[in-house]
């Protein structure tokens, strides 16, 4: 089971895990109606080092992106569901108002110095992980697949819902 931090101290955590050598994978997003599909991808992403540390988004930036039904779960039940899962090690939120998502997502990585961020199908940032910056840092990125990426998604649970 994962341990919910705030930001300041899981950057603390993940750069002394760096300092000993662990590779630490970041992943983060939404994660609201947890799904086999988030679950996959979790377990997948945790295979690609010895940490896996979880970034939820807050409930205002959800809404502000998604609209103003989502997410369904409240913030801190998104996380304890995601610290409950067996392979993520560390979860926190994501708050920060930011309007500027790119500086903002290059800044938390930067911070974090992950070894690995990992992402799934709906990653818009995926560009953002080409800064040099980050590649001098040593930050690489992957896109994780599984076999339920096409056929589970949040947007289609709800889908569904509304249709019943």
């Amino acid at each position: 089971m994962g341990c919910i931090l705030t930001q300041d101290i899981i950057t603390q955590i993940s750069n002394q895990l760096k300092e000993n050598r662990k590779d630490v994978v970041l992943t983060h997003g939404v994660f609201d109606l947890f799904h086999i599909g988030q679950a996959e991808f979790l377990k997948k992403s945790k295979k690609q080092g010895d940490y896996l540390i979880v970034g939820i988004e807050s409930d205002e930036r959800v809404s502000a992106y998604k609209g103003i039904e989502r997410p369904v779960i409240p913030l801190a039940q998104r996380m304890e569901i995601i610290a409950a899962c067996d392979y993520v090690d560390f979860v926190y939120p994501i708050s920060n108002p930011s309007p500027v998502v790119d500086a903002f997502y290059k800044h938390m990585y930067e911070l974090l110095n992950p070894v690995l961020v990992t992402f799934g199908r709906g990653f818009a940032y995926q560009n953002q992980l080409k800064d040099e910056k980050l590649q001098i840092l040593g930050i690489k990125s992957k896109k994780i697949t599984h076999i339920y990426d096409t056929l589970q998604s949040t947007t289609r649970i709800i889908d569904k819902i509304r249709a019943a």
